[in-house]
């Protein structure tokens, strides 16, 4: 089962571990690169994890729809809000869009390559 971590992370132990990666990249080494989106509060996370994206996700993953617009249709959203908000969840390595070129309107096909969300809270 492939899981994907959503961390909570103090503001200063968040910017530690940006910084290190960004002085590896900067000196061409490896960047360790995880399956994990952190956020500085509880509060951050859930304002991301909406219902709405969650249902996405879930849709994503149970339905496999060959386009956003049938995500939509799929979730009885509009058009727009359910491109914001794959986009976002793509821009946060939680939804993968492949584009489609040979579809008549270039579709892009929306995937999700894990099994379940883990929440993990540092203290």
């Amino acid at each position: 089962m492939r899981v994907v971590t959503i961390g909570i992370k103090s503001e200063p132990e968040a910017m530690r571990e940006f910084a290190t990666a960004f002085d590896a990249a900067q000196k061409r080494l490896p960047v360790k690169v995880g399956e994990e989106v952190s956020f500085t509060s509880l509060e951050a996370a859930r304002n991301f994890l909406t219902p709405k994206r969650l249902q996405a996700i879930r849709l994503i993953k149970e339905k496999a729809p060959e386009s956003i617009y049938r995500l939509a249709k799929l979730a009885g959203r509009s058009f727009p809000s359910m491109l914001r908000d794959v986009n976002l969840l793509s821009r946060h390595g939680l939804v993968k869009l492949r584009r489609i070129p040979a579809s008549p309107r270039r579709s892009v096909h929306p995937e999700v390559g894990y099994d379940a969300i883990n929440l993990w809270i540092g203290i």
